[in-house]
């Protein structure tokens, strides 16, 4: 069943890789950015102000990423690096059957991978020409070997973490902000930090730094950008349309994925109340801190939480599989369950992302779409 899967996650992902119209903001910033040498790019950052509340140039691993790509396809356009983000959101379900299983078994896995075919963020987030699918798939990569390693103890597991936890950083640097709830779950993993785990834990933000002033060939910028990006905080977009209460981004999840939001909160609930087993809780307590982290600050926008969504997928997916005590009809009525959310997300991705063609899913532009507010 898994190749199946796979293979019709990736045909609908392709299939829906046809946005015409590109924003002149991020997405084009990111394709000037990829026909532009890297110190090129830290010196019209720097020095034009018009940049800094645009994408900033400590984004290396994505940055890079889509120069290769441009080379590779013989053209750099807002297709090629949305072809990109197509990949990765191919990746992104891929990883989320590995965490499943990892942590829950083949049949959880196989439900993770089902919900996450058709969640309407990813299927969005995989037709952009933006670093947040990328910057998923990394996470969610971070995941997955952290739990490899975990579990083999195999130190070639330890290097491919600290190889792909620097790309999510370089990806997106809003990762350190989630890092430390990455380290607290890789210890409820292990319960024991050796001398190498230690120094791995350290080893991503010193090569992300490192490799940026290779790069940059610039080292005094690394501070320049740093205190640059803090300050748009308080930008008028972040100040007018990502801030709000803490539960706002549940509200919006609610309104991209319904189904697997409320299956997802019951197991959350189930966790809380510690009648559940250690994985679930586990894997809860990284879900809500991730998701805490950006609703406590103002970045209340479901692209920067675009890895909680996967990690939801598999707490409703272990949900609803029930374990070895589920009763016989269980697989059955999961299957059930399985066809209307896919039913019902493929409708809301065409409503909100196709029909109502909103780029930035923020509360505003969802309710939009979805009529509940006048356009």
């Amino acid at each position: 069943m898994l190749g199946p899967l796979l293979v019709l996650s990736a045909a609908l992902r392709i299939a829906v890789n046809n946005v015409v119209a590109y924003s002149r903001a991020d997405e084009t910033v990111y394709l000037l950015y990829a026909k532009t040498g890297y110190p090129g790019i830290v010196r019209m950052f720097v020095d034009d102000p018009g940049m800094w509340v645009l994408p900033n140039p400590l984004r290396w691993s994505w940055i890079e990423a889509i120069s290769a790509a441009c080379s590779l396809a013989g053209e750099c356009t807002h297709r090629t690096v949305a072809s990109l983000s197509t990949a990765a959101g191919i990746a992104v379900v891929g990883l989320t059957w590995l965490i499943a299983r990892e942590l829950f078994g083949s049949q959880a896995g196989l439900a993770a991978t089902a919900l996450a075919a058709t969640s309407p963020l990813q299927l969005a987030l995989g037709r952009r020409a933006l670093a947040d699918e990328f910057f998923c798939a990394a996470v969610l990569a971070s995941i997955a070997t952290l739990l490899l390693f975990v579990r083999t103890r195999h130190y070639g597991w330890l290097a491919a973490w600290i190889a792909v936890t620097t790309i999510a950083i370089a990806a997106k640097e809003q990762f350190l902000f989630i890092y430390p709830i990455i380290l607290f779950f890789w210890w409820l993993r292990s319960r024991r930090v050796g001398t190498a785990e230690a120094a791995a834990w350290v080893a991503p933000p010193f090569l992300f730094f490192a490799v940026y002033c290779a790069l940059a060939r610039d080292l005094p910028s690394f501070f320049r950008i740093v205190r640059i990006i803090t300050s748009s905080m308080t930008a008028p977009y972040a100040q007018q349309y990502q801030i709000g209460p803490p539960h706002r981004l549940l509200l919006d999840l609610l309104a991209v994925a319904p189904i697997v939001t409320i299956v997802a909160l019951g197991a959350l609930t189930t966790a809380a109340l510690r009648t559940s087993t250690s994985e679930l809780r586990h894997i809860a307590l990284l879900a809500a801190g991730m998701f805490a982290m950006h609703a406590l600050l103002p970045s209340q926008n479901l692209r920067y939480i675009a890895p909680v969504d996967p990690l939801l997928r598999i707490l409703a997916a272990a949900f609803l599989a029930g374990g070895r005590e589920a009763p016989k009809w269980m697989p059955a009525m999961l299957l059930v369950i399985l066809l209307i959310n896919a039913v019902a997300e493929l409708a809301l991705f065409h409503q909100i992302f196709v029909a109502g063609q909103v780029y930035d899913p923020v509360t505003d532009n969802l309710l939009r779409a979805l009529k509940m507010l006048p356009r």
